[in-house]
Parts: structure tokens; C-alpha cells; sequence
């Protein structure tokens, strides 16, 4: 899918784990469109606390949010230089799954997004997961020629207002969708003199430290994170623990695929 702003502000939303359960958030749970659910211990905990743990890659990260019943929701990610990262995600037969979202740049104000997921169930994924409908990537959304969406900034991306007050936060059907409003509504180089990062940004701080970092070392002669294939068989991991657990103690084992 062709996304019209520049491809780091559309990363740093991707890497971004705080804006999940609210933008993508559904505020009933019979909702008609894809979302989610506002009972899940995702969508009831508060806000993250980020843990990031430097790699020869890029970086592992996981959004720590405390529940009230005790314990801690964990979601775990990767990010891989210069433009991937892989998340947790479940199919739509309830399986858990790996997916990647990557951003590549075609201009300063244009970026192309390939996603891929893959099952880590012995069940192949479904036409309706390959066909991506719920993240509004599906062949009603989006164009197979020109790879633009039908839903951009000239029709308010599809928003539903109905919808938006009583079944969804957005209003706007389907999760890649509901980012790619949100990133492309800043402009297509969005100013950051006037942003104000904080504590739930440091993924996105670490990420530019990296880049820039991966910049001066190409300058150089040297060979950036990312090249070597240390990330090939990485996966992603969530799930609730106890209190007095290191999240790494129980996600660590899913975060690679040959257990290492």
C-alpha cells in the first residue's frame, strides 16, 4: 500500500506500542468492525512502561503496562534497521502469529508498506487473513494496480461518525487504515519542532539515535546493523505475568525461534 507522507514519521507510528489500545481500541465489544476489544487486558491496563534492549539489529522492546487485578500485560516487539519491525499478532481463527510491517521510502513524501504475517499454529493462515480486510488492506480498500487506498484525506478515510460513537474509537474500518490517517493527516513531512516526546517515546528516540548512528557509520566505510541475518529467525511475544516477573523471563524463550 502506497502511503502519502514521509517514511520515518509512518515508522515511528508503527513502532510507537502506546497508541494501540486507544487509536485501534473498539468501544463496544459487539462492535461490527474490527478492533480491540475493550475487555481484553491490552485495552484495560494503563499506559507502558517501555524496556528496550539494544541488538546487533536494531532493538527489542516490550510495552509493560500494569493490570488492576495484579500482574503486568507485556507485548514484545523487534525493530530491525533501517525500516521493519516485527509484533505479536493473532489470526482470525485465534492463533498466535508473528507479522512484520515494513517502510520503505519512494520519495521524501511517499512510502510503500509491505506487511507479511505467518502462523505459529500448525493451521495455515485463512484467504480472510491473507487478504487483510481487517486492516483495511483488502481488495475493497485499496487498489491492486496503483497499490493506492480508496479511503485517503479526500474522503476522511471512510469515517463512519455512527460507527465512531458507538462501536470504534476511529470510526474508520481497519487498523492499517486508522494509521495511515493518523500519519498522513500531519503532513507529508511533519514538523518536529513542535512535537514533545516523553517517556512513552523512547522507541521512537532510540530508533533516530540508530538511524542516525547507522548514517555516520556508512559515511565511514562501515557496515550498519541489519545486514547480518542475526534477526532471521526472531519472533514476537506477548502475555500477562506476575508481578514480581521480569518480562523477559517469560516472553524472552518466544522472542526467537530456535529458543536461544
Amino acid at each position: 500500500v502506497i502511503q502519502e507522507c514521509n517514511w520515518l514519521q509512518a515508522l515511528e507510528g508503527g513502532i510507537d506500542t502506546s497508541h494501540a489500545p486507544i487509536l485501534h481500541r473498539s468501544i463496544s465489544p459487539d462492535a461490527s468492525q474490527p478492533g480491540i476489544d475493550p475487555n481484553s487486558a491490552w485495552a484495560r491496563s494503563g499506559a507502558p512502561q517501555l524496556e528496550l534492549d539494544i541488538t546487533d539489529y536494531g532493538y527489542r522492546y516490550a510495552g509493560v503496562r500494569t493490570l488492576a487485578e495484579g500482574g503486568y500485560h507485556i507485548r514484545a516487539y523487534h525493530f530491525v534497521l533501517p525500516f521493519h519491525q516485527l509484533r505479536p499478532t493473532t489470526t482470525i481463527e485465534g492463533h498466535d502469529g508473528v507479522a512484520g510491517h515494513i517502510w520503505v521510502p519512494m520519495d521524501d513524501g511517499n512510502t510503500m508498506i509491505y506487511n507479511w504475517q505467518h502462523t505459529l499454529s500448525e493451521e495455515p493462515l485463512t484467504e480472510e487473513d491473507r487478504l487483510e480486510r481487517r486492516l483495511g488492506n483488502g481488495p475493497e480498500d485499496v487498489d491492486s494496480k496503483t497499490f493506492r487506498s480508496y479511503d485517503d484525506r479526500h474522503n476522511d478515510y471512510g469515517m463512519d461518525r455512527q460507527v465512531q460513537k458507538y462501536e470504534t474509537f476511529t470510526g474508520i474500518r481497519g487498523i492499517n487504515k486508522q494509521d495511515r490517517a493518523i500519519q498522513e493527516s500531519m503532513g507529508r513531512i511533519v514538523d518536529r519542532t513542535r512535537e514533545h516526546l516523553g517517556p512513552a517515546d523512547r522507541a521512537i528516540i532510540q530508533a533516530r539515535r540508530l538511524l542516525l548512528q547507522a548514517i555516520k557509520t556508512v559515511q565511514e566505510g562501515g557496515v550498519p546493523g541489519g545486514i547480518e541475518p542475526t534477526y532471521y529467525q526472531l519472533r514476537a511475544g506477548q502475555g500477562v505475568i506476575p508481578a514480581d516477573m521480569d518480562w523477559r523471563q517469560l516472553i524472552e524463550p518466544e522472542l526467537s525461534a530456535t529458543g536461544d
